[in-house]
């Protein structure tokens, strides 16, 4: 008898376990499926306006959700101000370190 409830207590726990990996589980993948969908919407803004001719308020809207401007930084002698561009549907892209440091040769 005492052999049975060991086992018995053993199911239980890894029953609760596995009902709670699954719950886990199911919430990563409706968050790939939500990004899944995002990633397509931003795509068809893309494939709308490949090669545009002009920027237009339109365009801008289309694939800009915010732009925030940070104060500007004078700490190295040279006025430097940091702009993030969050795009409608996929957020703020992280541009390779590459670019940043392009970019703040340009600011100067």
């Amino acid at each position: 008898m005492e052999r049975f409830a060991k086992l018995s207590d053993g199911y239980e726990k890894e029953q609760a376990e596995l009902k709670q990996s699954i719950e886990e589980l199911r919430e990563v993948v409706a968050a790939a499926e939500a990004q899944t969908v995002n990633i397509q919407s931003f795509m068809k803004i893309v494939k709308k306006y490949t090669e545009p001719t002009e920027l237009t308020p339109t365009l801008l809207r289309e694939f800009v959700e915010k732009v925030v401007v940070h104060a500007p930084d004078k700490s190295s002698g040279h006025r430097v101000q940091r702009i993030d561009v969050h795009y409608n549907f996929i957020g703020e892209i992280g541009f390779s370190p590459e670019f940043s440091q392009y970019s703040k040769k340009t600011t100067v």
